[in-house]
């Protein structure tokens, strides 16, 4: 469950909310892709660190969390989990960071422009034909 400054609640699915779970989440502001993000973490939890943090040890959370009050959120869920133990989840935190770093390169490459707000990216060949593959895909929904 996400609480917004205002009382509204927003509530995830399970499979959104569970830990372990890589996830791709890309934000849109009035169509625009803004930011493309990675994360394992339960969706509730990643967006509400980078919603409420304020500079104490020096992260600031999100660029755009003070820039409109309506955005488009698509999370895409990959059926692995990581077991926690660094050595055996590196491949395929590896492989996602690349579908995420390519579909930031794609908006790059389609619009002239870097998602406005995005921080970093991770580039690397992991598995370069699936990753290509999927990132197409996810590519292809959401910009429709």
């Amino acid at each position: 469950m996400l609480i917004l400054e205002d009382d509204k609640t927003i509530r995830f699915s399970p499979q959104l909310t569970k830990n372990k779970v890589p996830k791709i989440y890309v934000l849109k502001i009035k169509g625009e892709v803004v930011y493309i993000g990675y994360t394992s973490q339960s969706i509730t939890t990643r967006l509400n660190s980078g919603l409420k943090a304020d500079g104490k040890n020096g992260y600031h959370g999100y660029k755009w969390k003070n820039v409109t009050d309506k955005m488009e959120l698509l999370i895409f869920v990959f059926g692995n989990v990581l077991t926690g133990i660094k050595d055996q989840d590196k491949e395929l935190i590896m492989f996602i960071e690349a579908i995420e770093a390519e579909l930031v390169y794609q908006v790059r490459s389609q619009t002239g422009n870097w998602p406005k707000f995005q921080n970093e990216i991770h580039f690397n060949n992991t598995d370069r034909t699936k990753v290509l593959e999927i990132t197409d895909y996810i590519y292809k929904y959401m910009t429709e």
